[in-house]
């Protein structure tokens, strides 16, 4: 996992307290997509709502393993 998608989930634990993976996903881990030079975190909350946070990526950031 890079540090952009660690300050991410951070960043989704303090705005919401408790997240869960989206969709079918078992750990948040699976929950990003990247498209261009844009990072996407689905997750989703107590109530069941779906949250999204995006972030621009650059190469310095890391590489998802």
């Amino acid at each position: 996992m890079s540090e952009l998608e660690r300050k991410m989930i951070l960043q989704a634990t303090k705005r919401h307290k408790k997240i869960y993976p989206c969709s079918n996903r078992d750990e948040l881990s699976a929950c990003f997509t990247r498209h261009e030079d844009m990072i996407f975190f689905w997750y989703n909350t107590e109530d069941k709502s779906t949250h999204l946070l995006t972030a621009e990526f650059r190469d310095q950031d890391g590489v998802m393993e």
